[in-house]
Order: C-alpha cells, then sequence, then structure tokens
C-alpha cells in the first residue's frame, strides 16, 4: 500500500491519494513493484512537502493483509510485516509524478 500525502508548513499531514499491489515477497529478496495511485489532480502549494507512506496494509479501507499468504477473508494466523524500500544506487526507488504547467 502507498499514500501520497501533501505536508503543509505546519506538519500537518493530508493524504492526497493511495493505491495497492497485492504482492508475494521473499524475505531479503528486492523486486520492483509498481504501485498505480490513479489518476488525480492536485497543486501542491509552496512550502508544502510530499510524504509517501509505504505500508502492508490499510485495513479498512483495503483488504486486510495477514502476511501468510492465506486468504484475508478466512485467514486466522498474522505475522508482523517489514517493508525495505531499497535508495542506492545498485536499487534506486523512484516516485514518478507528472508535473503539468498551466
Amino acid at each position: 500500500m502507498v499514500r501520497l500525502c501533501d505536508v503543509d508548513s505546519q506538519r500537518v499531514s493530508l493524504n492526497v491519494v493511495d493505491g495497492i499491489a497485492r504482492v508475494k515477497t521473499t524475505p531479503g529478496e528486492f523486486a520492483e513493484h509498481v504501485v498505480d495511485l490513479w489518476s488525480t489532480s492536485y497543486v501542491f502549494r509552496a512550502g508544502h512537502r510530499l510524504r509517501v507512506h509505504v505500508t502492508s496494509s490499510n485495513f479498512p479501507r483495503w483488504d486486510r493483509n495477514l502476511s501468510t499468504g492465506a486468504s484475508p477473508d478466512s485467514g486466522t494466523d498474522f505475522h508482523p510485516a517489514r517493508q525495505e524500500i531499497a535508495h542506492d544506487a545498485a536499487r534506486p526507488s523512484r516516485i514518478v509524478l507528472p508535473v503539468v504547467r498551466p
């Protein structure tokens, strides 16, 4: 689950858009995942910052994630999840935000 937020000068964070991709991963291995944040139009004011949340779930907005591979509808066991984001020269991470000029 990825969420893009707008943070103002008072550090108030407002959700702009979010998206989800359900993927299977192997601990300790990095893989590229594309998460579509859907179409939106938003103006980030001068002095504001972008905040990006990367999590394993956002229940109840999206189905719960048990982090076990079991069905979110019928699974009963939960496991803690840990997200790691690579951000070095060999494994650069990125967010693509198109800019539209007036």
